[in-house]
């Protein structure tokens, strides 16, 4: 709803939620098309935020070692929630078991979501009245919360906005976005100089 509020289309909804299936990286596409920012740009901004999930999709190996097909549709839906539970299992049988069926839970409350979500923006009209508009800033805010309790995730995150904040007035829009990621290495490089 917030993206089809936002001025996307439908069919733009319902791909980004397909391709991208990521609350985060639809938020990062959204915030870089509503800069004015191009698709390219928009688009990248959303898969920098995924990279995440490369790294749930390796930690989930070892849970998934039979057959390279099952490891990568395993590896396409390795979120957080599913990933999580799945590997705070005691043995690889329980492990596969939460996985799935955390799996089938997020893809039907997403899908149901998008669906719903689609025909009451056109019931709501103006998200505005009702609050709505803050959910975005909100919801991220509430992912990054967490991560900026720790001195790394405060750096990453520190670093990242000093970086987006320098680059609003001279880059094209989206660009500092994408670009911000910086901060992350920022946070990598002051990690490892502590360890040597």
């Amino acid at each position: 709803m917030i993206l089809l509020d936002a001025g996307t289309s439908l069919r733009r909804a319902w791909i980004a939620s397909a391709v991208i299936y990521s609350a985060t990286s639809q938020f990062a596409y959204l915030a870089v098309v509503q800069a004015g920012g191009s698709e390219l740009a928009a688009i990248a901004a959303g898969w920098i935020v995924a990279s995440r999930f490369g790294i749930l999709a390796v930690a989930i190996t070892r849970i998934f070692r039979d057959g390279v097909l099952l490891k990568a549709v395993a590896a396409v839906h390795a979120f957080d929630i599913n990933a999580g539970l799945g590997l705070a299992q005691p043995d690889r049988s329980r492990a596969k078991r939460a996985f799935w069926a955390a799996t089938l839970a997020m893809m039907v409350g997403w899908f149901i979501g998008i669906t719903v979500g689609t025909f009451l923006g056109d019931v709501m009209g103006d998200t505005q009245r009702f609050g709505i508009d803050a959910l975005f800033p909100a919801a991220l805010l509430a992912i990054v919360g967490n991560a900026l309790r720790t001195r790394n995730g405060l750096v990453a995150g520190a670093v990242g906005a000093l970086i987006c904040g320098l680059l609003i007035p001279v880059a094209p829009a989206g660009i500092p976005i994408i670009l911000s990621v910086g901060g992350v290495a920022a946070a990598i490089a002051l990690e490892r100089n502590d360890v040597t």
